[in-house]
């Protein structure tokens, strides 16, 4: 009797973690939620941003900018713009602690007309003060970069004819540089050693096409934080020029780092059909073997919000694959300096939502099994240096990651415009 029931003890255990295992629920093997911000009720469609400075997680929408304690999810304080004026961009310096939006002008009677962003303001990370603010200048406002406002480095830049540098902390002007001749500036990326940039540059004297002479194709530059004197300014393309139609993306402001994404219209596939690359820089403004949104590897896709990061040196990104079933991806890094993979490691066949890059560690978050009973999320964690896998967990439900922090044992996923969560591992 005690060895017949000790048999069926030992089988149910079994079949008691069997289930848990393939439930996701397996103890100690798990993400669980530590605290989660009130959601509001729909997303935002502007002005959205994340970003954890300090001991502070901050998150903009149209209607406000908010603060909260990154260990318990608290809310410690709240900016809403003044009147009927929404924001309509958000840019922060979290190393200076100041977040940067534009927004509408200031209250004014119901008769009148609002002037739609056409201020900027910096907001104090930490308590949600306004610092100064200022009126963007009409030359600031269309070109080639609807937002004219970058913030990084200790400076606010403002793209219009050239470029526009004041403290970011207190408004104070600090330069005004020049772009080279025949170009103009497009986005702009502030960092400690250098001020990088997008330009447009062609002959104004030859035609013109959408708004760009039609010889015209993408530069990248860099200027002197200090000064604002041009430090290099070279071509994007290696084999061929690329051109302003094209969609840039800075992933990187040190090393440069940009996706350039040519539109082939709407995709017949869940895998992106845009065609472009990542392009990278040297210190000396030397452009890098461009990383092709094709390869062996699979194909990369810069919509994906998380789908890249940057440690410096490589290159860190999902690629994605065709199976039956649907779109699937695998973390792959590469060489800036040669733009050759490094490594590729797999997801257990699940398509990826984000990644994230953090002390030598790729933390990747993967859609679950529509086919498991209980709908959850995978997260993964991989060296970054050999993509040696160093730990699998379940998340148990969805995660709709659209950036990703670390605090104190924390992993703490932003929905933008709507929540932050918290998870630790149990």
């Amino acid at each position: 009797m005690l060895i017949t029931g000790g048999v069926a003890v030992a089988l149910i255990g079994a079949l008691t973690a069997g289930c848990l295992a393939y439930a996701g629920r397996f103890p100690g093997n798990s993400m669980d939620a530590a605290w989660k911000t009130s959601a509001d009720d729909e997303p935002s469609e502007q002005g959205n941003g994340a970003w954890l400075a300090g001991d502070t997680l901050v998150r903009s929408r149209f209607d406000a900018a908010t603060g909260y304690d990154a260990g318990t999810g608290k809310q410690v304080w709240e900016y809403r713009p003044p009147g009927r004026s929404e924001i309509c961009t958000a840019e922060a310096d979290v190393d200076h602690s100041v977040l940067l939006i534009t927004r509408d002008d200031d209250t004014r009677p119901a008769s009148a007309r609002r002037e739609l962003c056409t201020a900027v303001a910096a907001i104090d990370l930490k308590n949600g003060r306004e610092l100064w603010r200022a009126p963007i200048p009409e030359s600031g406002k269309g070109r080639f970069e609807p937002d004219p406002l970058a913030a990084g480095g200790g400076l606010a830049v403002l793209a219009d004819q050239g470029l526009r540098a004041v403290d970011v902390r207190t408004g104070a002007s600090r330069w005004t540089a020049a772009v080279p001749k025949h170009c103009l500036p497009g986005k702009a990326a502030p960092a400690t050693r250098h001020v990088a940039a997008v330009l447009t540059c062609g002959d104004p004297a030859k035609p013109w096409k959408d708004g760009a002479p039609a010889d015209a194709e993408l530069h990248a530059a860099a200027f002197d934080p200090a000064t604002g004197a041009l430090l290099w300014s070279t071509p994007f393309g290696d084999r061929e020029p690329v051109r302003p139609g094209t969609v840039t993306s800075i992933v990187s402001a040190d090393p440069l780092v940009v996706s350039a994404t040519t539109s082939s219209g709407s995709p017949s596939t869940s895998l992106s059909s845009d065609s472009g690359a990542y392009h990278s820089f040297g210190p000396d403004g030397r452009a890098n073997p461009p990383i092709d949104y094709d390869g062996s590897y699979g194909r990369l896709d810069p919509r994906i919000p998380l789908g890249s990061a940057t440690d410096g040196t490589r290159l860190y990104a999902l690629a994605g694959y065709s199976m039956k079933g649907g779109a699937r991806h695998r973390p792959v890094a590469f060489d800036l300096a040669t733009g050759r993979p490094v490594w590729k490691a797999g997801l257990d066949d699940l398509p990826g939502i984000g990644l994230h890059v953090r002390d030598g560690r790729v933390t990747v978050i993967a859609r679950g099994s529509a086919t498991s009973p209980v709908p959850d999320e995978d997260l993964y964690v991989f060296d970054a240096a050999t993509g040696r896998e160093r730990d699998v967990r379940d998340f148990h439900d969805d995660v709709p990651a659209d950036r990703i922090f670390e605090y104190k044992g924390l992993l703490i996923v932003a929905d933008l415009g709507v929540s932050f969560t918290a998870y630790e591992r149990s």
